[in-house]
């Protein structure tokens, strides 16, 4: 496949949402490194026509975002490396990839990319999808997205968390094995139930802050969860719960929701939906001393 197809099969793939003058400057792109904005621009206006500096700097804008190119620094490198790694792949014949939709891995939990995808569905034009999920025993970076939680809920986009009742097994269990065999200082000062009411405290300043709290599900469960789940829309990373490590800071599996063969992506969507129907729900209502009712929820 050459370059020119790459971009333009690229160009045409759903995920990305791109508009016809996007794509434009899109194509403009060179295979070489080093193409600097203004030899760019220059590329563009040869192939297409003259246009403002600064309405194709909004183009190349929109472009970063719907790339989610969210790192410090020039973008226009880093959009260029992100497609080379794409490029890359084509060649060496991993297509099967992108259709059971697997996107990318990652070392460890990629926060900004996270960031940039719930960005990208706070400010999408369309209404299909508005939802994000988190699965997790406890989520330690769940303030990072805190203001993101609230635009969320704010603009009607229903979110759902599932998180380890802090008193069951289970949690004793990821406790124990965290302490046991983790390989970082954290391991020793484990402990699972006061990190999910710090989870719950700051969901309950969501539920605090917003117009609309009926937009934020909140359930507890007391089993034993396969993989740590984070949804924006069509977007989601899944990691493992390792023995020896936290699942933010082991591989995380991007995937794209909107996948041609849906065998991965619709069975962790499964694995999310089975665990929500058996968990039970929880609201740390502000109102009312929600800490008594969270030591009862699975008595009964």
């Amino acid at each position: 496949m050459s370059w020119i197809s790459f971009l333009e099969a690229l160009c045409q793939c759903p995920e990305y949402e791109l508009t016809p003058l996007e794509i434009e400057v899109m194509m403009c792109l060179q295979e070489a490194q080093g193409q600097s904005k203004n030899d760019l621009l220059e590329a563009y206006i040869q192939s297409y026509s003259t246009i403002e500096e600064e309405a194709f700097t909004q183009r190349l804008k929109n472009i970063y975002k719907k790339f989610q190119i969210t790192g410090k620094g020039h973008k226009l490198p880093q959009l260029h490396k992100y497609l080379s790694a794409k490029y890359l792949q084509r060649q060496n014949g991993d297509v099967f990839f992108s259709e059971i939709g697997l996107n990318y891995i990652y070392p460890s939990f990629p926060k900004d990319t996270f960031s940039a995808a719930l960005d990208c569905l706070i400010n999408a034009p369309n209404l299909e999808n508005r939802q994000v999920d988190i699965l997790q025993t406890f989520a330690p970076n769940l303030d990072d997205y805190y203001e993101s939680l609230i635009q969320c809920v704010q603009n009607d986009i229903q979110i759902r968390i599932l998180l380890a009742w802090p008193y069951s097994e289970a949690a004793k269990l990821r406790e124990e094995v965290l302490r046991r065999y983790a390989n970082d200082s954290f391991g020793s000062e484990a402990n699972i139930r006061d990190y999910v009411i710090a989870n719950l405290e700051t969901l309950e300043k969501i539920i605090q802050h917003s117009k609309k709290p009926h937009f934020l599900s909140i359930k507890l469960y007391d089993t034993l969860p396969s993989l740590a789940i984070y949804r924006a829309g069509n977007y989601m990373l899944a990691a493992p719960f390792l023995h020896g490590s936290l699942a933010i800071n082991t591989f995380q599996i991007e995937l794209n929701l909107n996948a041609a063969n849906q065998l991965i992506v619709k069975t962790l969507q499964n694995d999310f939906e089975l665990m929500w129907q058996v968990a039970r729900h929880f609201s740390p209502d502000p109102k009312q001393n929600w800490r008594n009712d969270l030591k009862i929820l699975f008595v009964n």
